[in-house]
């Protein structure tokens, strides 16, 4: 994640739409993961930044910006599957666009799978999978987001990825073949 500043972020709107083009991609991308949805994952992406305007004053710079906004979309998106109780659609974006682009050998179902197993994962575990594997972050920055430290964030991980293999090998499907 690049560093950003910005020195008067609620009044200066051309630094707002800056901030809002630079991180749009990425927390569109995160919420497709959590939820699956086209249409949920660019409401929440709209209703995150709107929340990241008002909140801009409130600003501490104790973190940096997309820290920040990663935090505030996270517990958007938390929010959002606590209240629909739908924790158990938790989806993948990749699996949705890869097909298409032709980066990923998986086939729809494989996919479909591994979404289905992802959201049998703890919240926590499965916030990390999302942020390390397919947002890219590093361990600094996923405990930066999650409000925790830098081992715990590789503790969840490694506890994600061993839950995530064992329930595959429960399945009678090897990780190999994913």
């Amino acid at each position: 994640m690049a560093e950003q500043s910005l020195k008067h972020p609620g009044y200066d709107e051309q630094a707002f739409n800056k901030l809002v083009h630079e991180n749009h991609q990425r927390i569109y991308g995160l919420f497709r993961r959590m939820v699956g949805s086209h249409a949920e994952a660019d409401d929440l992406t709209q209703e995150t930044f709107i929340k990241v305007y008002q909140s801009l004053p409130k600003f501490r710079q104790e973190s940096s910006v997309e820290t920040w906004i990663y935090r505030i979309a996270i517990n958007k998106g938390l929010n959002y599957l606590r209240r629909m109780k739908i924790r158990k659609t938790l989806g993948l974006e990749f699996a949705d666009t890869a097909a298409e682009s032709g980066e990923s050998k998986m086939d729809r179902s494989d996919r479909n799978l591994l979404r289905r197993v992802i959201a049998k994962l703890p919240p926590r575990q499965q916030m990390v999978v999302i942020l390390r594997s397919f947002q890219e972050l590093s361990f600094k920055e996923i405990a930066a987001v999650l409000n925790m430290t830098e081992n715990a964030a590789k503790v969840n991980f490694s506890h994600a990825i061993k839950n995530l293999r064992q329930t595959f090998l429960k399945m009678g499907v090897t990780y190999e073949n994913m």
